[in-house]
């Protein structure tokens, strides 16, 4: 095997010795399971941040419903950026979990299957990538995956795993890397627009509507003078009340027809 360093303007060879095959020791076995277990540590404190910030969303989504209701259109604004500011923190959670998943799996085949060339590659990659995302979230998080990354370069040593003398990544590395990091981002940013609400925002004729309703204070309403009042048909204000329905802000039930 034959490896290219850069002198000045000349290509230099340099021979670089074949990787032996690499057999699993007990003391390589223990330090791999020490590692997936720090994992599972990790993910799931991930997965709890991320319970957590799913709860704070919905409580912030009935204050955002309350202020409404209240005509305290600043605090509503208030309450809803703090939605959106908690759906974007809790789609690095989310993603930082799904990498840290990747990695774990990793090491779990590195043990069933004995192969660590190959699947040891991308793992310092994607822990750098975390540590690094997640430092915003939870700094503590943060410092423990750096001392996991320094343990991943052990087992590359270990395992004989050849890194190239450059300043830049393996392209394979760098490309396996990058595409496993994108699957999680696509994958995170995907249950959260399910799972997180959305901050309820009306329209100058939607917020009509809706304090008519409030007003009302009646069980059942009428298109028909709902419209005549706000000046507006009544199958505007029927689509309305729909939009409003599905904000979460009135509970709509049609009323059976004969």
């Amino acid at each position: 095997m034959f490896g290219f360093l850069r002198r000045k303007d000349d290509w230099v060879v340099e021979e670089q010795p074949e990787p032996q095959p690499f057999e699993i020791t007990e003391e390589f076995r223990a330090r791999v399971e020490k590692a997936v277990t720090s994992l599972n540590a990790h993910i799931e404190r991930l997965n709890n941040k991320y319970r957590d910030m799913l709860a704070r969303s919905r409580e912030y989504f009935n204050r955002t419903v309350e202020a409404l209701q209240a005509k305290d259109d600043a605090k509503a604004k208030l309450y809803a950026s703090e939605i959106a500011e908690i759906k974007k923190l809790a789609g690095i959670v989310l993603h930082s979990q799904l990498v840290l998943l990747q990695v774990k799996i990793r090491l779990e085949s590195i043990l069933e299957l004995g192969e660590a060339l190959t699947l040891l590659k991308p793992l310092a990659t994607l822990l750098e990538n975390v540590a690094e995302e997640i430092s915003y979230v939870t700094p503590e998080a943060s410092e423990h995956l750096r001392s996991l990354m320094v343990m991943i370069d052990d087992f590359m040593a270990t395992a004989g795993v050849y890194v190239e003398p450059s300043s830049e990544k393996m392209p394979e590395f760098s490309e396996e890397a990058s595409f496993i990091l994108e699957e999680a981002r696509k994958i995170a940013a995907e249950k959260v627009r399910e799972t997180f609400p959305e901050a309820p925002r009306l329209t100058d004729v939607e917020k009509a509507v809706y304090e008519y309703v409030l007003g009302a204070n009646i069980e059942e309403l009428d298109l028909e003078t709902c419209a005549n009042a706000l000046s507006l048909d009544p199958e505007t204000v029927s689509n309305i009340l729909k939009t409003l329905h599905e904000k979460g802000l009135i509970q709509l039930e049609f009323a059976e027809t004969t």
